[in-house]
């Protein structure tokens, strides 16, 4: 009995459901970013750097790979390096903004998130 019990049960295709699941932040890339930059302001300095900061130098990558005709690999590499970092750039502003301390205050942390995305537009190899 149990025999066949188990065996009609192994015949029977079992429909299963999946749920999707939607973690994370639902707006837009542009409000995301936004809502770090206010977090930013207040923020501590590691949270500052590791998150703004990288942000910003991958801008920085992305424009030298661009400008320059090298790969994000060699440029990241070479941006690693504070030698080759100065050589490269030829710009000590914007050196200072990604590679730099931290501003202190709330105010003229966004001075220079404002500043360095104008650099950071502006730059030519």
């Amino acid at each position: 009995m149990i025999a066949r019990n188990l065996a009609r049960r192994s015949t029977i295709p079992v429909v299963s459901k999946t749920t999707v699941v939607q973690a994370g932040f639902k707006g837009s890339p542009v409000q995301f970013l936004s809502g770090q930059i206010k977090v930013a302001a207040d923020s501590t300095d590691s949270y500052f750097d590791s998150i703004l900061r990288a942000r910003l130098r991958e801008l920085m990558i992305s424009k030298v790979a661009l400008q320059t005709g090298m790969e994000s690999g060699t440029v990241r590499r070479l941006l690693s390096d504070p030698g080759e970092r100065r050589e490269l750039l030829h710009d000590e502003a914007i050196y200072g903004m990604l590679y730099g301390p931290p501003p202190r205050t709330g105010a003229a942390r966004m001075n220079m998130i404002d500043e360095a995305v104008d650099l950071i537009g502006a730059w030519k190899g």
